[in-house]
Formats: C-alpha cells, sequence, structure tokens
C-alpha cells in the first residue's frame, strides 16, 4: 500500500495552516490544505484581540475599552501612582552619562591633587645628593597625609663621600631648592651661601641640626700614615672641640676609624675643616 495517494501532490513540507487528518488505512496519512475544508461556524466567536468594533481614537492612539492604550503604555513605559513614568532607558542612559562623569571628575581631581603633590616637593636633581626621607616617600606621605611637608621631622640631606646634615625637629620642605641652599665640597658644608636670601635664625633651613663631615682623618700628609688610635688620635679629638666651640658648635663625637666628625649647630652659614702644612694639624673656619 502506498504511503501517499497517487493522485493527490502532496508538499515535501506542510504549510503551516495545513490540518493532520487520518485515513481509513490508518497506515496512510495524508496532509490537506485547511482551503479544501470548510470554513468555521459562524457561531465562533472571534478572539478579542482581532476584534475592532468599538474602537476609537484618543489623543491620537487606538483605544478599546481602555485595553489597548493601557498595554501599549505599560510597554512604553511604566506607570507610578502619582501619574510620572519611568523610562528605564532614559535612565539607564542618564545613569551611564553620570557615572561616567563622576569617573571624569574624580580622574581629574587626581591629576590636579597629583600635579600639586609634585609642585610642593623640595628640588633635588643632583644623582648624589640624597634626602632623607626620599623624595618619592615624601611625595607619598603628603598624598596619604596632606600637610606632611609642613612638618617632616628630622629632615636630612646629604651627599655621597661628602657628609650630611639633620634639621632638628619639623622641617617645612614644601618647594625648597635643595641644590640652591645646600652645599657638600670636600670636609666643607655651606647652607644659604647667598646671605641676602638667608631667613631669620629659626626659620627654613637656617636652624639647629647636626652636621656631619666625612674624610676627616688624622694622617701623614707625606706619608699617607693614617692614625686610628693613640695619643695623636686624642690630641686631634681635643682639636676638632676646640674648633667646634670655635664656630659657636657644639662637638658630638669623632670616628678615626671611619673619618667621621659630628657637630651640632644652632643656624647655619658655612663650616669647613682645612688642613695646615703640617702632617695633621688642621684649623675650622665660619662665616656668619
Amino acid at each position: 500500500v502506498p504511503f501517499f495517494s497517487e493522485d493527490e501532490e502532496t508538499p515535501s513540507t506542510p504549510k503551516a495552516d495545513a490540518l493532520f487528518i487520518p485515513r481509513e488505512n490508518p497506515r496512510a496519512l495524508v496532509i490537506r490544505p485547511s482551503e479544501q475544508w470548510p470554513s468555521r461556524t459562524s457561531t465562533e466567536k472571534p478572539s478579542p484581540l482581532k476584534d475592532t468594533s468599538g474602537t476609537g481614537q484618543e489623543n491620537g492612539g487606538p483605544v478599546e475599552n481602555g485595553r489597548v492604550k493601557d498595554q501599549t503604555d505599560h510597554v512604553r513605559g511604566s506607570h507610578k501612582s502619582n501619574g510620572d513614568h519611568d523610562d528605564h532607558s532614559v535612565l539607564k542612559g542618564d545613569s551611564s552619562m553620570t557615572l561616567n562623569g563622576h569617573r571624569a571628575g574624580e580622574a581629574a581631581i587626581v591629576y590636579e591633587h597629583g600635579a600639586d603633590i609634585e609642585a610642593l616637593m623640595p628640588k633635588l636633581r643632583h644623582s648624589d645628593y640624597y634626602t632623607e626621607p626620599r623624595i618619592q616617600e615624601l611625595a607619598a606621605k603628603e598624598r596619604a597625609e596632606p600637610g606632611f611637608c609642613r612638618r617632616v621631622k628630622d629632615f636630612v640631606v646629604g651627599r655621597h663621600g661628602y657628609g650630611s646634615i639633620k634639621f632638628m625637629g619639623e622641617t617645612d620642605v614644601r618647594r625648597l631648592d635643595l641644590e640652591a641652599l645646600v652645599q657638600f665640597n670636600n670636609r666643607e658644608v655651606i647652607v644659604y651661601p647667598d646671605d641676602n636670601k638667608k631667613p631669620p635664625i629659626g626659620q627654613g633651613l637656617n636652624k639647629p641640626a647636626e652636621v656631619t663631615l666625612l674624610n676627616i682623618k688624622c694622617s701623614d700628609k707625606k706619608t699617607g700614615q693614617q692614625w686610628t688610635e693613640g695619643p695623636k688620635i686624642e690630641k686631634y679629638k681635643e682639636m676638632l672641640k676646640k674648633k667646634a666651640e670655635d664656630q659657636g658648635a657644639e662637638f658630638v663625637s669623632y670616628d678615626p676609624v671611619k673619618g667621621v666628625w659630628k657637630f651640632k649647630v644652632r643656624h647655619f652659614s658655612k663650616y669647613k675643616l682645612e688642613d695646615e702644612v703640617d702632617d695633621w694639624n688642621v684649623s675650622a673656619a665660619s662665616e656668619s
């Protein structure tokens, strides 16, 4: 028994409106288009969604007992009890714009704050000079604690191989041009080389400090022999104490092995230790 009837053209793909009707032979199934079947009875009620009777116009839109407009309005935007509309797409866009604007504003503030901090930092471009804390650390502290650079405790400026200065107490280091204010030479330190730019005592860097000078060695210049102990060292140390007092400074310590001399000053000008002609006798000069 053929599965399909030979006198009927059966489409390879059924139409969307085709109905499945079983034949007398249960093993054969024929798909016929719906137009070959009688139309539905007139008693069947049309779908209320397709019934356009009673449809009118209100505010330029269709109304069916208030239903169609309500559904349309519901799609366009949800109603609040006070009559306001929530347009989520607009709110989403506004939120995105607000968020982006907020981030842009924060970035501008951070950039401006970073530029301000960089301008506050003391200037020191010579690679053989250094500060404690380092300038990078000062910038980080200023970011974390605004105003930190106005009160840096025991600020240090030094030059590798020459010496250092530790300014006692709190020091305002903002915008200090350290290269122009502090100079280290061999066995010499100068703060405020230009007396016309020197502030009153107690202000800026013209304040109490502890000075450390390197290369202060008790030696014979002719033979190069260096003494690190014994009577000559004791005599040399007494000479350093006297030179400190003559400059208005206070002797702190002397390390003959490392050649390190430390003394304290109440204010700054120029402190220098010079070798005399004889082997290890030295003299110090101070200019105010």
